[in-house]
This record gives structure tokens, C-alpha cells and sequence, in this order.
């Protein structure tokens, strides 16, 4: 333990070596967002996404649901020939022809909205 004297002389060399200085604080300027966009656009390009193409709407009763059965038609509001929404991501994308390729369906786009792929891409 340490005596009166050896405390007074810590305390004493304590303040004489102590100095009290004002902290320069580095100088911070705000960052440019487009600073940070080094990355290429290419990073984004194996990124894989939904594709939905709607061919139509339509709204049932419950009753009516529990009725249907294989082989039973629904008819949709959308005309017969129009073209099918098309969805990324479920959000809207453009308009589009179905087509048949081979024994499968596919869309011919006929129609692709800026706002549209710009949201879509954006979410």
C-alpha cells in the first residue's frame, strides 16, 4: 500500500506532465453519391429475376370457386387477342403478345415502359 508521501509525489507528476490540449478534429466534406458508384453496371447482369406475363383478371364468389372443377372455364375480363401485362419482380413492365414457340408460350414485347423498367429494376 502506498503512504501519504508516495501518493502526493504520484499526483504531483501527474500534473506536471498533464497538458490539456484542444482536439483538431479532421476536417469532413460530404460525399458524392456517384463517388461511390465504382462498381461497373456488369455487376448486376447474373442477378436473375421473375418474369410474369398476366393475360387477364376476374373476380368469383367463393361459392363459385368450390364449384369448378378440371375442365371447368374461367372467363377473364381482358378480350380475347389483347396483350398481357408483363411483370418483373411483380411490378409492372410493359405489354406483350402471346406467342406460341415450339410446345411452350412466350411473349413479344410490345411495349416497355421507362418509368416502368426504371421501378422495376429499382426495387
Amino acid at each position: 500500500m502506498m503512504k501519504q508521501e508516495e501518493i502526493m509525489e504520484f499526483l504531483n507528476r501527474m500534473s506536471e506532465s498533464d497538458v490539456v490540449k484542444k482536439v483538431q478534429y479532421p476536417v469532413f466534406s460530404i460525399p458524392n453519391p456517384k463517388d461511390n458508384m465504382k462498381v461497373s453496371i456488369n455487376f448486376i447482369d447474373d442477378i436473375q429475376v421473375i418474369i410474369t406475363a398476366e393475360l387477364g383478371r376476374t373476380t368469383l364468389r367463393i361459392k363459385d370457386i368450390l364449384k369448378l372443377s378440371e375442365g371447368a372455364i374461367v372467363e377473364l375480363e381482358q378480350p380475347a387477342g389483347e396483350t398481357a401485362e408483363v411483370f418483373v419482380n411483380d411490378q409492372k413492365f410493359g405489354k406483350g403478345e402471346v406467342i406460341v414457340i415450339g410446345s411452350n408460350f412466350g411473349i413479344r414485347m410490345e411495349s416497355v415502359s421507362q418509368n416502368e423498367k426504371k421501378e422495376s429494376i429499382g426495387k
